[in-house]
């Protein structure tokens, strides 16, 4: 069998007249003899690169960057709510805006995935991204519980689904064998996202103030998004079928698509428990307030290597290895570090850079590990129906945190040890679920 000449090619299953025949091992033989054709070295159908596909990288690298760039950096929205706006309510009800918000990225994914699977991802990244802005407007003119809500949660929150789930999907249909590089390069938009937002918005409250604050970075947004629209593109064809719900039912018969799909619903409950919660604990643990507004960033910072590194080496190892090991890095991180070091300003600084890698690697590593074990025609509602489960811990992981915050220990560094040990454990039930998935393991080709 020949070798596609282009990316054109591949993408529409052309097999142009090649003299070169390619062996299982990649290597090339003549043409000619009698010998038989020997099979193409597998993921010949994928691309894994081109100028088309590591566009489509650079485009979602900045989705990427707004989208969990911007969950990354909810901590500084739920401290200024705290101390501002909502000085009135409790954290918990604060936490609800923000989880409301990762729960709409997430619960947009199974109608992303059916658009994404028929149309394309143009459409959504365009419509995603006027919603992203358009919500960001709104909120900066929104005072009350009820505006910001609306604002940030829905509108925010449904526009960010939209355009993380069209560019995500987009990147595994040009990719299999570099899939988890691409990715992860793709993913570490995130953290520089979450390294930027949150210096903006502390560096630039104080002199413009919160309205033209969230105004920038709306602009800022606008203009990545506009490189996203034009960069973006899947491989595969449009074949527009109707909305059924049996295809986001049929998964969840797959006992291998349901136990990779706990242990991803468990990790979003635990591991990003950090990002709403660890700068308001640190000012509380007495933590200097110069360095408390570095305490996210850097978090982020060191999520970039957990983002790009890992998912690299699982090209090679197997991504559900990957996540095996750093998952369980990461609770040790919680339960050995974070918690007893609780009033510790070195420990707490120590966590939040050694954190970012785990936390990287888990939320750039989900569309990787569905991708893994899906056929790439199904991957668009496989992926959408994996994150709608997550979206209900994106609800109720952060409410749950701060019910938490005082519960057994009253006061103190020591009145977020509720919360430190929820993250904790449920990242240990996270790492118990990908090791019996990994006993059950198959690996689709297609």
């Amino acid at each position: 069998m020949s070798r596609p000449n282009s990316i054109e090619d591949a993408a529409h299953g052309q097999r142009p007249n090649n003299t070169a025949l390619y062996a299982s091992d990649g290597s090339q033989e003549t043409k000619g003899g009698t010998e038989e054709t020997p099979s193409p070295p597998p993921g010949s159908e994928f691309p894994d690169g081109g100028r088309t596909a590591w566009l489509t990288v650079l485009g979602s690298w900045f989705c990427m960057f707004v989208t969990y760039g911007f969950i990354s950096s909810m901590g500084v929205f739920q401290d200024y709510y705290q101390t501002h706006f909502l000085r009135d309510y409790s954290p918990s009800t604060i936490a609800w805006i923000l989880s409301l918000q990762v729960f709409f990225l997430s619960a947009a994914a199974p109608f992303a995935g059916w658009f994404f699977d028929n149309y394309g991802p143009n459409y959504l990244v365009i419509i995603g991204s006027f919603l992203l802005v358009f919500g960001l407007m709104m909120l900066s003119l929104s005072t009350e519980y009820y505006q910001i809500f609306l604002s940030q949660a829905v509108c925010c929150g449904i526009g960010m689904g939209l355009i993380f789930h069209g560019a995500v999907n987009s990147i595994s249909t040009w990719f299999r064998r570099r899939r988890g590089l691409a990715v992860g390069l793709a993913s570490s938009g995130s953290g520089v996202g979450g390294v930027i937002l949150p210096i903006m918005f502390d560096r630039l409250t104080g002199p413009l103030g919160f309205p033209w604050t969230v105004r920038i970075i709306g602009f800022m947004v606008l203009g990545m998004q506009i490189i996203a629209i034009f960069t973006v593109r899947s491989r595969l064809g449009r074949n527009p079928r109707a909305v059924k719900l049996a295809q986001f039912v049929q998964p969840l018969r797959d006992k291998v698509f349901i136990t990779n799909s706990l242990a991803c619903l468990f990790g979003m409950l635990g591991m990003l428990i950090p990002f709403d919660f660890l700068k308001t604990s640190a000012e509380v643990s007495g933590v200097p307030s110069n360095l408390t507004i570095y305490i996210l960033p850097i978090v982020n910072a060191t999520s970039v290597l957990g983002r790009i590194f890992p998912l690299w080496a699982g090209d090679y190892i197997g991504p559900f290895n990957m996540v095996t090991i750093f998952v369980l890095y990461g609770a040790v991180l919680v339960l050995a570090l974070w918690l007893p070091g609780a009033a510790n300003t070195s420990a707490v600084i120590a966590f939040a850079a050694l954190y970012g890698v785990p936390l990287g690697l888990f939320s750039a590593a989900i569309p990787a590990l569905v991708a893994r074990i899906s056929d790439i025609k199904e991957i668009g509602y496989r992926v959408g129906t994996t994150f709608l489960i997550n979206g209900i811990a994106g609800l109720i992981g952060n409410p749950i945190a701060g019910l938490l915050i005082g519960a057994g220990w009253t006061e103190g560094p020591q009145s977020y040890n509720g919360l430190r040990l929820f993250c904790g454990l449920a990242m240990i039930v996270e790492r118990t679920n990908f090791k019996q998935r990994d006993s059950d393991r198959r690996m689709v080709q297609s």
